[in-house]
């Protein structure tokens, strides 16, 4: 195992199988691997007292020492005193309500914590290009920490993409490539590039790593509120920010660091995309993918995820729920957010405000919960004009314009 890296093993999360830690993406099986830990002895006193997702180094797998920071985590955890006060605009009357404001990290959305950790490890134990699907922002995230540690970026776009994502892919240097349709083919030839070149996909949970940046959300939000909340309500596409929170439980009681009552997880997803919320109703352990995605919230527009399994799985854990919402329900969250506490939200993020209100509404929250609201990223309705984009349909199209070279068979 290389210098800098702190994992003990990769573990399957669906055959339990282990695996030795070196650059792979997932089991033989199929399903995603976690980085398992050996701790020993060790205390929160030993956290570094950093603003960054890096206070949790210790946790991470990655040595201080391989970090080049671009101020990534410790997001602001804001408390909402209108929307959640009960008063007569809003209606809504919880114990307290905030929201953790992914919105002013690098890139603008919270995909800068999983790809900071991604990147330096996938560099570490030997790839130099990496790719990645995108419905946009993870592209974003990617290409800014391709060029902070020097590795080569390629980015396959669904052509409906945020055009602002776009510009700041390019921006990073990075090689960005359009699919005409949506991010489940650019995930198809994001793996044949990685089956049949020196290309390593960074793929949502088909790496191992992308999870553990998520994960300091939920450690950020604990140590915030010196305590767990009654819910955490995640706007959900391909499922890491649940993952990582679901793990972040696990081993905080594992290291005998939090032994209360875990916060019950709301998964919400648009009403035009949500292969999760169907699967969840219908009380299945995995979601069938969901024909024709179609929302204007780009990041919940994933038809299938391979997290599908652990994130149902986390949902019966900690006794949690799913909703879906309306893209008007969206739009007008999205207004409620900005006119009644100053806070910018993503079309993603004021998913979870309109799914607050349906779970409010149905009963499923109560007026004694405590509610933390996850904001995923700042808006991006302002969108410049694009340069002219390549379009492919297949990995070889992307081979021959990029001219990768085949790995042997």
């Amino acid at each position: 195992m290389p210098d800098g890296v702190r994992p003990a093993f990769l573990e399957c999360t669906a055959c339990s199988k282990k695996h030795e830690v070196r650059l792979r993406n997932v089991c033989d099986c199929g399903a995603p691997l976690f980085a398992r830990y050996e701790w020993s002895d060790l205390r929160r006193e030993d956290l570094p007292a950093r603003r960054d997702l890096w206070r949790y180094a210790p946790l991470l797998p990655l040595n201080e020492a391989e970090i080049r920071s671009r101020g990534e985590g410790g997001t602001p955890l804001y408390k909402l005193d209108r929307i959640g006060g009960g008063g007569r605009v809003a209606r809504l009357k919880v114990a307290s309500l905030h929201v953790k404001d992914e919105g002013l990290n690098p890139t603008g959305t919270f995909k800068a914590r999983g790809m900071a950790v991604a990147v330096p490890m996938a560099e570490v134990l030997g790839a130099s290009t990496l790719a990645v699907p995108t419905a946009g922002n993870a592209g974003a995230a990617l290409s800014l920490y391709a060029a902070v540690y020097g590795v080569r970026a390629i980015v396959i776009m669904a052509r409906d993409g945020p055009t602002a994502a776009a510009q700041e892919t390019l921006a990073y240097g990075a090689h960005l490539l359009q699919v005409d349709e949506d991010i489940a083919d650019a995930g198809r030839i994001v793996q044949d590039l990685a089956r049949t070149t020196p290309t390593f996909s960074v793929a949502t949970l088909r790496e191992p790593y992308r999870v553990e940046g998520k994960k300091t959300m939920l450690l950020e939000i604990w140590e915030a509120l010196g305590t767990m909340p009654d819910w955490i309500l995640f706007p959900t596409g391909g499922g890491t920010g649940i993952a990582g929170a679901w793990k972040a439980l696990h081993e905080l009681r594992e290291l005998g660091w939090f032994e209360g009552p875990w916060p019950r997880i709301g998964l919400v997803q648009a009403d035009g995309c949500a292969p999760l919320v169907r699967a969840w109703a219908e009380g299945r352990e995995s979601a069938e993918p969901w024909p024709h995605p179609k929302t204007n919230a780009s990041g919940l527009r994933v038809p299938s995820t391979v997290a599908d399994r652990i994130v149902l799985r986390a949902l019966r854990e900690t006794r949690g729920a799913a909703v879906a919402v309306s893209d008007e329900a969206i739009a007008v969250a999205a207004r409620t957010f900005a006119a009644l506490e100053g806070i910018g939200a993503c079309r993603e993020g004021a998913a979870t405000l309109a799914g607050l209100r349906r779970f409010y509404d149905e009963g499923t929250i109560t007026p004694d919960d405590r509610v933390v609201l996850v904001n995923t990223g700042a808006p991006r309705d302002s969108e410049p004009p694009l340069p002219s984009i390549p379009i492919v349909r297949s990995a070889e199209e992307v081979r021959t314009y990029l001219g990768l070279t085949p790995t042997s068979p």
